[in-house]
């Protein structure tokens, strides 16, 4: 009998804890609210500019703020891919961004690592790092050691100094590698293996998350980089893809007038400006899908696993 009396009474609280679960109070409202708001203050600008890029002039003139194109037509991405600026400017960023990242990634998790050992003059290596986030020696003196170091029209000149060690990199991968079990490392030893072999087959693939966000991060960074080719590019089959739509946006007129007359009804300044932002954008929006699951374990650092 005091059983099932024990029995309904948890009953009882578990209804009553469930009901209290269930009662919405005004965060529940506001949040998402506001939340939603957010997210379509980033969106509708995106969603903006991707309808001007793919209608034509006279849709553009009737609705200037559009949702939904009444009438399609890809004639101003055309003239942007046809353009053999853009393909060459295509070519040198992807290797800019494949080479920056590769770099990257190289020198800032084998000094992550080196730096967890206790090796002589750490303090120093700390110092050679961190010194550069508060002084730098400004434009000119760069310009002067690109040019003393002959890297004048030459891509390296965007992968060399810019795809360097960084702080933050070289914490969070610092972070990263702590939280990983310390009997995997030490079992790799016994077996006879040197740090180099730790770091490539043991330490490296447990580190895939951070790694991920890590090297999508420089990838990004690898892909908007224009002003260094601004400075060091006098050759315009040199310039990396933004520098050469960043041309063609202050440019788009004198675009519009190289056109033939019956592409002119379809192909717009606004257009043609749209349709060069789209496809800076598309090949990190088709990447960044695929990465997206490793941010949460990168980001966060992980757990440790058995």
């Amino acid at each position: 009998m005091d059983l099932e009396v024990r029995g309904e009474l948890d009953m009882q609280k578990i209804k009553v804890k469930h009901g209290r679960l269930r009662k919405l109070t005004i965060g529940d409202f506001i949040i998402p609210a506001v939340l939603t708001v957010g997210a379509l203050i980033v969106i509708l600008p995106v969603w903006h500019i991707i309808m001007i890029s793919i209608v034509p002039q006279h849709v553009y003139f009737q609705t200037p703020i559009l949702m939904w194109p009444s009438e399609i037509t890809f004639e101003n991405f055309g003239q942007i891919f046809n353009n053999p600026m853009i393909q060459t400017g295509f070519r040198n960023t992807v290797f800019i961004t494949l080479a920056s990242t590769a770099y990257n990634m190289f020198l800032n998790v084998t000094y992550a690592y080196v730096l967890l050992k206790p090796i002589p003059g750490k303090k120093l290596f700390w110092f050679i790092l961190v010194f550069p986030m508060f002084f730098g020696g400004g434009l000119i003196p760069y310009f002067l050691l690109i040019r003393d170091l002959n890297l004048m029209n030459n891509l390296l000149a965007m992968v060399l100094p810019v795809a360097g060690l960084g702080i933050t990199t070289v914490v969070l991968m610092q972070s990263y590698i702590r939280s990983l079990p310390s009997e995997v490392e030490e079992a790799a030893r016994i077996d006879g293996a040197g740090d180099l072999r730790v770091l490539w087959n043991i330490i490296l693939p447990l580190c895939k998350p951070m790694l991920a966000t890590l090297s999508l991060f420089a990838a990004v960074g690898a892909w908007n980089r224009w002003f260094e080719g601004l400075l060091f590019m006098q050759r315009q089959d040199l310039w990396p893809l933004q520098l050469v739509l960043r041309n063609m946006l202050n440019n788009a007129t004198l675009t519009l007038e190289g056109l033939p007359h019956e592409l002119r009804a379809t192909a717009f300044r606004a257009g043609l400006q749209s349709a060069a932002v789209v496809t800076a954008m598309i090949p990190i929006v088709i990447v960044y899908p695929f990465l997206q699951k490793y941010f949460v374990k990168g980001i966060t650092l992980g757990g440790v696993k058995g």
